[in-house]
């Protein structure tokens, strides 16, 4: 980068200096001054602050004697005298203690803010947020805070941000801040999520998702002909069952899902759930109700993709469920056989010994692995003896 505004340059060496850059040098671009009159006082301004003890100035040589090669900075603090700039380190400083005169955190997200101010220090941006903007660091801690009591369960995203900071929209644009605060104090978010897939896994949506349904379901006392029914989560206690089913399976993905009820179990003989990917904390309630009214000899099944992001899943819908799940088509051997090694590093993939994922875990965790989408595979019902399954 080369100059034709000493101002410009000037800024530029202090921006090298709070970014750690030792000796940086500024170049002026002589080549692109409009007119000698351009170029006398550029060099004017820069002789001005050497003068005053600020730059070093290192001038051309042979024909091109009278031109600056470049600058440096000889005084930083008298650099920032001379531009009449305070140095980042003390607008930081001045910013986390307005920060903490106006409002209170735990000492978890205090820290963060603290971490915010040292990159703002460096006149960094912190996740997203630009040096000195109190307002938007204190919405992003405001809002994890309120993430981590849990005080978003139920609402959508422009709700609950309308709730905990009085701005609808300041969840979408802080979104990167938050997730990265939640992350420091422990939420459990997939290693490699996006911040609006992390903040999904927490079950937080900008629109809360439906439910869908399909299975011996009956609504208003009325066994239902349709293939699947949707309805909000938080209204599963207007369904009822028309019968035990045979079987209780969440399906991640909506083609799979669509697939499995028109083509795999048109008899409608287990209950087959739509899970939306991540699923909300709406849905993950409705999960937990569901698996309260069938007795333990139904068995319950998962279908995700087979990589890091499927297991969360899997293990998030467990948790849901409260009780033991049975992945469905997703093993080793599927990957091993339809599967590809991703083209990128994977993120890393959770780790439980508890879960029936053990060895698909133990699997995705090594170099090589082969990761697969369910849209690979066709549908089919679960095996219901033994808990095996059985693919053609």
């Amino acid at each position: 980068m080369k100059f034709t505004d000493p101002s410009a340059l000037l800024s530029h060496l202090l921006d090298k200096h709070e970014d750690g850059r030792a000796n940086a040098r500024a170049y002026p671009d002589n080549g692109a001054f409009s007119s000698i009159v351009d170029a006398d006082s550029f060099r004017k301004k820069l002789e001005e602050a050497s003068r005053a003890g600020a730059v070093e100035l290192r001038m051309e040589e042979g024909r091109r004697t009278g031109e600056v090669k470049f600058v440096r900075i000889a005084d930083a603090a008298a650099l920032y005298r001379f531009v009449k700039r305070i140095p980042s380190s003390q607008r930081s400083a001045l910013a986390l203690e307005d920060l903490f005169r106006r409002t209170e955190f735990s000492a978890l997200f205090a820290e963060h803010a603290q971490e915010a101010a040292e990159t703002w220090s460096r006149n960094r941006r912190w996740a997203g947020i630009v040096p000195g903007d109190v307002r938007s660091l204190e919405c992003a801690l405001a809002l994890a805070q309120a993430i981590h009591r849990r005080q978003h369960v139920g609402l959508d995203y422009r709700t609950f941000s309308r709730r905990a900071v009085g701005d609808s929209k300041a969840l979408e644009r802080l979104e990167a801040a938050v997730a990265r605060v939640l992350r420091g104090v422990g939420a459990d978010i997939p290693e490699g999520a996006s911040p609006r897939e992390a903040l999904g896994a927490l079950g937080l949506e900008k629109v809360s998702p439906p439910l869908l349904l399909s299975g011996p379901v009956a609504f208003g006392g009325t066994q239902l002909d349709t293939a699947f029914l949707g309805l909000p989560a938080d209204a599963i206690d207007t369904v009822s069952f028309s019968r035990t089913p045979e079987y209780v399976l969440v399906v991640e993905n909506y083609t799979s899902f669509v697939r499995h009820v028109t083509e795999a179990d048109p008899d409608r003989r287990g209950l087959v759930i739509y899970g939306g990917g991540y699923p909300s904390a709406g849905v993950q309630k409705a999960l937990g109700l569901i698996a309260r009214r069938f007795p333990n000899e139904v068995p319950f099944y998962h279908w995700s993709d087979i990589d890091p992001d499927g297991i969360w899943i899997f293990l998030t819908v467990e948790r849901a469920f409260g009780r033991r799940l049975t992945p469905h088509l997703m093993t080793l051997e599927l990957a091993e056989r339809h599967g590809n090694v991703p083209a990128k590093v994977a993120s890393r993939v959770a780790k439980t010994d508890e879960s029936s994922l053990f060895e698909l875990i133990a699997y995705l965790s090594e170099p090589g692995a082969k990761h697969l989408e369910q849209e690979e595979l066709d549908p089919i019902i679960p095996c219901l003896l033994g808990n095996m399954q059985r693919v053609t």
